[in-house]
């Protein structure tokens, strides 16, 4: 995305389109997988904000609908690309619980049908599916320590 990209967008969330702003969204939206507030800052290690500017730059876009916050049973935060939602809301994620590693899944067809208490979180998109269990690598003894 390109910077005058970026900054347009953040104008038309009311947000003021600063250095940092910029790049925190840039990273978020070029990711291939939701990046947690620590990945984030370890990737943008050289430039001149601390942790603190990154974190709030990333509350002030998930509230502004730029970016979505997602946490997989970890207590973790991670953060993605809200325009980039495989053509919906939500979409499920693969979380390794051996190494965290993070990965966006296929859209699954989900829908209201037999989801007595739900239906209208599940209609609308406001719900999380996440797939546990052991990545690749960590099955094949190459993820391990």
């Amino acid at each position: 995305m390109k910077s005058l990209d970026v900054r347009q967008t953040l104008h038309a969330a009311n947000l003021r389109a600063t250095t940092a702003r910029m790049v925190v969204l840039e990273l978020v939206r070029s990711a291939r997988k939701p990046l947690s507030h620590g990945e984030i800052a370890e990737l943008l290690r050289d430039g001149p904000w601390n942790r603190a500017t990154l974190y709030r730059n990333l509350i002030d876009l998930e509230r502004a609908g730029l970016v979505r916050r997602t946490q997989l049973g970890e207590p973790v935060w991670r953060f993605e690309d809200a325009a980039k939602e495989h053509g919906v809301r939500s979409h499920p994620h693969f979380l390794c619980s051996s190494c965290g590693k993070m990965v966006c899944l296929p859209q699954l067809d989900t829908g209201p049908e037999g989801a007595d208490g739900c239906r209208r979180a599940v209609r609308q998109g406001n719900f999380e599916v996440q797939v546990r269990g052991r990545c690749d690598a960590c099955s094949s003894g190459e993820g391990m320590a």
